[in-house]
């Protein structure tokens, strides 16, 4: 008798269990990346009534009887492995993972044990570090252009590097200093001219001004002012010579020397020929004195020619330009950082004034072998453990997977399973409550023959 009632307060405990379960699955159905669990029972300690005999001579075989004790708890479940459905937050600083990747999340810098998360809401702190937005805790990656490699160090990710001062006045005239993450300007290292050189051009005579704008190793801008001239001795030869160079502000800049250039053209074809006696196409052009932080650039002639203009008026169109004629090495100013994107592989990229865009770092992720196998410690992050295996840190690329920037993973939790779990399991609570109060029924009425 008392095993009956036994049985019926351990499917009670059972059924409590699996019904904190459940709250807890709808408690969490709008938490961000929460993976819903399962429960599992299993049948407890059995005691054998009557053993099980073999086969004999006169008689057959008989099973075993046994009465068991109820159900116990056997397994907690997380379905870690189903992806929540994608909520749309248009924040660029919350990224989604698809695939069976995990952020690393470290909640303490200074030692080295790492978190796993799904939950890709995240910030900038005061320092610039990319942090989880609920608790402040460090994403980690790898810094720079890198490639991530076999097992990678990990590092708190500085997306924002305050490394310049600057200086405002607020409206009463105080000074007010701040930092700004700021990159240096880069110089041109490139200019071609392009057009045509009429030999009967008059502005010739005294020198045609051509110009090329350009960026110096300041990051600041200069304007080359050259003069070009004919030869009055061959019609195909023209010199071209730097006459000033000017500022941002437009004054001038002192230079000592600066490279003379000497083209040829071929008389019947206005091909060029010759640059400064040599057979080539362009030529290294370097400037000593205060200027010098112009160049030296590698100015290209080739799209230039030597042909005669029209007979009634003569005309040359010959301009410069900064930069090759693929659009490359025109340099660039100093710029400050103005907004943050995301690479579907995690990269971290920093947009600047000047119309740059650098990768300052790369987030890293995490897979396991056993990815159920791990422990949930609260705030949305994972722990490794003997179950899960160590964790294999990529490129979330590597195994196909990619990370959406202004969307979120939301709850995996299906409201109409967990309902209906619930009707389940409070059925089955009621039924084991059965259970014990017929059993103190029947223990009632066999005290009752004494009477």
């Amino acid at each position: 008798m008392m095993r009956s009632m036994w049985s019926g307060v351990a499917g009670l405990k059972t059924h409590q269990l699996e019904m904190d379960v459940i709250g807890n699955n709808i408690a969490n159905v709008n938490s961000t990346s929460y993976k819903s669990q399962a429960t599992g029972f299993s049948d407890v300690l059995y005691q054998t009534i009557k053993p099980g005999t073999g086969a004999g001579e006169t008689l057959a075989t008989t099973n075993t009887a046994q009465v068991g004790f109820g159900a116990k708890m056997s397994s907690i479940l997380t379905n870690i492995t189903k992806q929540g459905s994608a909520v749309l937050t248009d924040n660029v600083l919350d990224l989604m993972i698809t695939g069976d990747s995990f952020f690393c999340i470290d909640p303490d810098i200074s030692d080295a044990e790492v978190n796993f998360s799904r939950d890709g809401s995240f910030t900038i702190d005061a320092n610039g570090d990319l942090v989880t937005q609920n608790s402040g805790y460090y994403v980690m990656g790898v810094m720079g252009d890198v490639t991530i490699g076999d097992n990678p160090t990990l590092s708190n990710l500085r997306v924002i590097n305050r490394n310049t001062e600057r200086i405002s006045y607020d409206a009463q005239g105080n000074q007010i200093t701040y930092q700004v993450d700021a990159m240096p300007g880069a110089a041109t290292t490139a200019a071609y001219f392009k057009g045509n050189i009429d030999s009967d051009d008059p502005n010739l005579e005294n020198g045609k001004t051509l110009t090329i704008e350009t960026y110096g190793s300041d990051g600041k801008v200069y304007t080359l002012k050259f003069n070009l001239t004919g030869d009055e001795n061959d019609d195909g030869t023209f010199k071209l010579t730097l006459s000033s160079v000017l500022d941002e502000n437009s004054k001038k800049v002192a230079f000592d020397t600066a490279t003379e250039i000497e083209l040829e053209y071929d008389a019947h074809s206005g091909k060029l020929q010759f640059i400064n006696g040599l057979p080539v196409e362009s030529v290294t052009f370097t400037i000593t004195g205060d200027a010098s932080v112009v160049g030296p650039l590698n100015i290209d002639f080739s799209s230039t020619s030597n042909y005669a203009g029209d007979a009634w008026s003569h005309s040359s169109s010959i301009y410069g330009y900064k930069g090759d004629k693929e659009g490359q090495n025109m340099g660039y100013p100093e710029g400050e950082l103005v907004g943050i994107s995301f690479g579907t592989d995690g990269s971290v990229f920093g947009r600047y004034s000047n119309g740059q865009t650098v990768k300052k770092a790369q987030i890293v992720v995490a897979e396991f072998n056993n990815a159920m196998g791990l422990e949930k410690v609260g705030d949305n992050l994972y722990a490794a453990s003997l179950n899960s295996g160590v964790p294999m840190y990529m490129d979330i690329t590597s195994d196909g997977g990619y990370m959406s920037s202004g969307v979120l993973e939301g709850s995996n939790v299906d409201l109409a399973k967990e309902f209906t779990d619930m009707i389940t399991t409070q059925r089955g609570f009621q039924a084991n409550s059965k259970v014990i109060t017929t059993s103190d029924e029947m223990l009632q009425l066999l005290k009752s023959l004494k009477r």
